[in-house]
């Protein structure tokens, strides 16, 4: 009997020392960053990045990243670290971005260093300066009740040219798998209208695309072998990856 006490108080030790082990810690340090969080600024080599006013959110429910509404990445933290530490494993293409975070009342300020091959050097600092591969983010925790399809880029996946001497807008690729290249837009189309209107300058056609909300349709205008024809894409998310410079 006092044998069999002696082996259950051992096992209840156990079972309290594992409640401490290092993969709690690293439970705990990915529930405090649960949340809908804004992002409000990016800063690559020292710098402030043009953001051109998109806001899009990360929504991080357990240790995953909805971005979207579509999963984009694992997080694995340290929080007993100094700095803390997070691992970011993006799902599409498989990346893990080594990274620092901290956070300040509503606010979660994560420096990333987008280099994932090779030697790499996590950040220690929440700063950018001097270190062209790594990008400093900060993000504004927002109420439950927030949109967090708010604040998305849309996204065709279309690289466009323009031809100076006529003045026309012509595909120069539809990137693989983008909705574009879904949609069957083709190199060499010649893009007339976007949405309905006229379309002279690689500008004009930038801005109705980003302009279009994502999962919506837009209709794109083109001449091709000479006949015009309408051709319906269903808009994206500008990926992450593009919006932080992570590429």
């Amino acid at each position: 009997m006092l044998l069999r006490i002696a082996m259950l108080l051992l096992l209840t030790a156990q079972l309290r020392a594992a409640d401490r082990s290092p993969e709690t810690k690293a439970d705990n340090g990915v529930a405090e960053l649960e949340g809908t969080w804004k992002l409000i600024s990016i800063e690559a080599n020292g710098e402030a990045v043009d953001m051109s006013g998109n806001q899009p959110r990360w929504v991080i429910k357990g240790d995953k990243v909805l971005y979207g509404g579509d999963e984009l990445a694992v997080l694995t933290a340290d929080p007993s670290a100094t700095p803390k530490l997070l691992d970011t494993q993006f799902l599409n293409p498989k990346r893990v971005f080594e990274a620092i975070y901290a956070i300040e009342q509503d606010t979660l300020k994560i420096c990333l260093n987008k280099q994932t091959e090779g030697v790499k050097e996590r950040p220690q600092v929440l700063s950018t300066k001097d270190h062209e591969n790594w990008r400093f983010l900060v993000f504004e925790r927002e109420h439950s009740d927030a949109n967090a399809n708010e604040g998305l880029t849309g996204f065709v996946g279309v690289a466009l040219r323009l031809d100076a001497e006529r003045q026309e807008v012509i595909v120069n690729e539809a990137l693989g798998d983008s909705p574009a290249q879904k949609a069957g837009l083709k190199k060499d189309d010649v893009v007339l209208k976007i949405a309905g209107g006229e379309v002279t300058t690689l500008r004009s056609a930038v801005e109705a695309v980003r302009c279009t909300r994502p999962r919506t349709n837009l209709v794109f205008h083109v001449r091709r072998d000479g006949k015009e024809t309408d051709i319906t894409v269903k808009v994206g998310v500008l990926p992450f990856s593009a919006v932080a410079g992570l590429d």
